[in-house]
């Protein structure tokens, strides 16, 4: 490369910055010699550039060689390096977001009716059952599915009449079971009996008179807890076959 460079670009970069100043000095001395120069005759070109000014000329025409033979070899270096770099890897695709599990369904809320209305209202679904079990029978109302709701039983050996309805009151200061009928209507105190049903039992004797409003009663009669579903029940043979088996 610096032979080529001696050879080519100082040369002929030389020549290309001297030539006006040996055409100028070239005239000069076409009007002192003759028109036909001898074969020993020195260049005009020549003759006007000292010994350090070629050195000088040369040295500057090898910096601008070097200067831009460099320049190529960076940016051949700078494309080879962009070729030669590792490509970035894509992204890895954001996870898709979990679906929204669907809002539970709210639970059946079962209407609370007042007694006041009892007469008004459909009748609660089930039958009457009487059942006797020795000293005790029964009269049992409700659904093969939900078993008893109300039951009432006849304890002989102590003579009472009880009432039993599955379930708790809405507080324990809240025992009171009303008895709706055609005739009456009368709230009594209740208990409430622990166990793997929880129930609600008032205790009557046989010859109250709400036992008579409750066998009399003109079709149906109504039993209400507060804070538990109103009952609506039919007037059956049960229910004055258990209030007679303790008369």
């Amino acid at each position: 490369m610096a032979g080529f460079c001696d050879d080519r670009s100082a040369g002929s970069r030389r020549e290309k910055a001297l030539w006006p100043i040996g055409l100028e000095h070239a005239a000069k001395a076409s009007h002192k010699r003759p028109m036909t120069p001898s074969r020993n005759s020195a260049s005009p070109l020549t003759e006007t550039l000292s010994s350090s000014q070629r050195k000088a000329l040369a040295a500057r025409a090898m910096r601008r060689c070097w200067t831009i033979t460099g320049t190529m070899i960076a940016a051949s270096g700078l494309l080879l390096a962009a070729a030669c770099a590792p490509s970035r890897p894509a992204p890895a695709p954001a996870p898709a977001p979990a679906p929204t599990p669907a809002p539970a369904p709210a639970p059946a809320v079962t209407p609370q009716h007042s007694i006041a209305d009892w007469a008004d209202l459909p009748a609660t679904p089930g039958t009457w059952t009487y059942r006797a079990d020795g000293n005790v029978t029964r009269a049992l109302f409700g659904t093969t599915q939900s078993g008893a709701q109300f039951t009432m039983a006849c304890e002989k050996a102590s003579r009472q009449i009880r009432l039993w309805r599955a379930g708790s009151p809405a507080s324990v200061a809240e025992t009171g079971m009303t008895i709706a009928t055609t005739s009456t209507t009368r709230t009594v105190p209740g208990a409430i009996q622990s166990g793997q049903i929880p129930q609600l039992v008032a205790s009557l004797s046989p010859n109250d008179s709400l036992i008579d409003a409750i066998v009399f009663s003109r079709g149906h009669f109504a039993v209400g807890v507060t804070g538990m579903p109103l009952l609506v029940m039919p007037s059956w043979g049960e229910v004055a076959r258990v209030a007679q088996d303790c008369r």
